[in-house]
């Protein structure tokens, strides 16, 4: 790898009233080909802001197309390096390091990016046979970060900005280019989009109750405790992903996200988190157990104490708490349940919630750290190992994007990132999402279904706008 060192400048500043910041962004995002979006509700500084990684033009990407390669780019230049489990992390941490800013950093500067669910390959010694079969359809990798040149992060809650300029020594300082950028307030337009109103699946519902059945049979044998089964959905697209995503805005969830790569687009509004970090302290936020709002306010009420009492959520709920608290564990101590059992609200579906904490305590690099999380109990199931390999068998297709994460991970060593729901892929004319449910010996095939249909809704609402 060839060492180009990086400096990096940052300046703040109140931004305008009434700025308009999606088509700022829009604004961006037709001058370069490779951006991204990231918003989240509750801030890496522990203070509950809300901000959004605005960021484009990458200065140097690391990424794995296989479980045998990393693909380095730096500006136009792209070194492909083949690898086995013996380097392959070695070589990640190697590339992290060496696209850290020599000078001192903003608290916010750090790499952007994805890591699919097919990625567990990259941290268990496990293969999936339907990523396999199914990877040379897609041009999506396992997994890619990028250090952009250009980053804003904006405040929402204190109405503040902060420009961060990433560049190779040797090249101009462009910070102050980056704050002219911002009073250029001109407005961009949407461009068209709409979907066809066939909707395709992987599997139908008879099939789909049948893998539910699966599913209940391997938690009856003790295989497993728990299992996430999960449907694949798709539907041809022409036009803009960025009008579906501002559509999808208006609903309620604490990430918002939009990835826009050369041939591949991923775009969501989820409401759960990955992993984060903030000052040495780990949190994992499992999230399990659904019911359907009716949106009446005393009903929803009564639907609470409901579904705080029901055994198959609980049981659920209780068995993804323990993984969590095991999975983080490994890497953090002192770990504990700060919050337990609270009631969240969302678009069309009330969750119960647990958080789980620690004081981080690890060697590795922090790319590694995040995927050994992944995927998050509440996508696959536990033991997880051995439920990532029962999902292999059962489901009809690879999860490709859906259950990976997508985040920030800051050169200060805190994290925040997003569970891969709630969510969609744009690649060649398709968009593909999907939904699962948490199978355990108790549930009841016809409401998992259920389950996923409600799941489902926060996208199909968003499509009706376009069909």
């Amino acid at each position: 790898m060839k060492k180009n060192k990086i400096s990096s400048s940052h300046i703040s500043s109140d931004y305008p009233e009434n700025f308009d910041l999606k088509s700022f962004y829009n604004s961006l995002r037709q001058k370069a080909a490779n951006s991204i979006w990231f918003e989240v509700s509750e801030a890496v500084n522990n203070k509950n802001h809300r901000l959004v990684f605005i960021a484009t033009e990458p200065l140097a990407s690391l990424q794995s197309n296989n479980v045998n390669e990393l693909q380095y780019r730096s500006g136009k230049k792209t070194e492909t390096i083949k690898t086995d489990e013996s380097n392959f992390w070695d070589k990640t941490a190697e590339w992290q390091k060496q696209n850290t800013p020599d000078n001192a950093s903003h608290p916010y500067n750090g790499l952007l990016g994805f890591s699919s669910y097919d990625s567990i390959q990259l941290v268990e010694n496990i293969s999936l046979k339907k990523y396999a079969e199914e990877k040379v359809n897609s041009e999506l990798p396992l997994f890619k970060f990028s250090l952009f040149r250009y980053i804003y992060v904006f405040n929402i809650t204190l109405s503040k900005v902060v420009y961060i300029n990433n560049y190779y020594n040797g090249e101009s300082n462009e910070i102050d280019g980056m704050e002219e950028q911002l009073k250029d307030t001109s407005y961009t337009r949407l461009r068209g989009f709409s979907v066809s109103d066939t909707q395709e699946t992987d599997c139908t519902e008879e099939e789909f109750l049948e893998k539910v059945n699966k599913a209940k049979h391997h938690c009856q044998i003790g295989n497993v405790f728990q299992l996430v089964i999960s449907r694949r959905f798709s539907r041809n697209y022409v036009g803009d992903p960025w009008t579906f995503f501002v559509h999808l805005k208006k609903s309620n969830a604490q990430y918002y996200f939009f990835l826009e790569e050369e041939n591949y687009t991923i775009a969501g509004a989820s409401p759960e988190t990955h992993f984060s970090s903030s000052d040495g302290l780990a949190i994992v936020k499992p999230i399990a157990g659904t019911y359907k709002k009716t949106m009446n306010e005393k009903e929803d009420a009564l639907l609470e104490e409901e579904l705080l009492a029901d055994p198959k959520e609980n049981a659920e709920h209780n068995m993804l708490i323990d993984l969590a608290r095991n999975d983080l564990s490994k890497y953090a101590k002192d770990v504990q349940v700060s919050k337990l059992k609270t009631i969240e609200h969302y678009n069309n579906v009330i969750h119960i919630v647990s958080q789980v904490e620690g004081k981080l305590n690890t060697d590795f690099s922090t790319i590694r750290l995040v995927k050994e999380f992944l995927p998050a109990g509440t996508l696959s199931g536990a033991p997880k190992y051995k439920a990532v390999q029962l999902i292999d068998d059962i489901e009809s297709s690879c999860r490709s994007y859906y259950g990976g994460l997508l985040g920030w991970i800051g050169f200060n060593n805190d994290i925040n990132t997003c569970i891969l729901i709630r969510s969609a892929l744009f690649e060649y004319g398709v968009m593909t999402y999907r939904a699962g449910a948490g199978v355990v010996i108790s549930s009841d095939p016809s409401k998992e279904l259920e389950e996923v249909n409600n799941k489902i809704t926060l996208i199909l609402n968003t499509l009706k706008e376009f069909t």
